[in-house]
């Protein structure tokens, strides 16, 4: 059987809090609940910027664990 991949980009600005993550999971599940195969991966598409010292509303919070 041929299957082909497809991919779901879902984007948005910067400002944190806008439901990019819940509306990505919500998608996966509901693929997922119709069989299909789900990977989520998560960019932070920051080139030769650190968000730990950006504005927190621009980013939104940073956590920084330590591993």
């Amino acid at each position: 059987m041929n299957k082909k991949v497809k991919y779901i980009f879902v984007t948005g600005g910067v400002l944190s809090s806008l439901g990019k993550g819940i509306a990505s999971a919500s998608i996966g599940t509901l693929l997922e609940s119709c069989g299909l195969k789900i990977t989520i991966l998560k960019l932070d598409p920051y080139i030769n910027v650190d968000p730990g010292t950006m504005n927190p509303f621009q980013h939104g919070e940073v956590y920084v664990t330590h591993d």
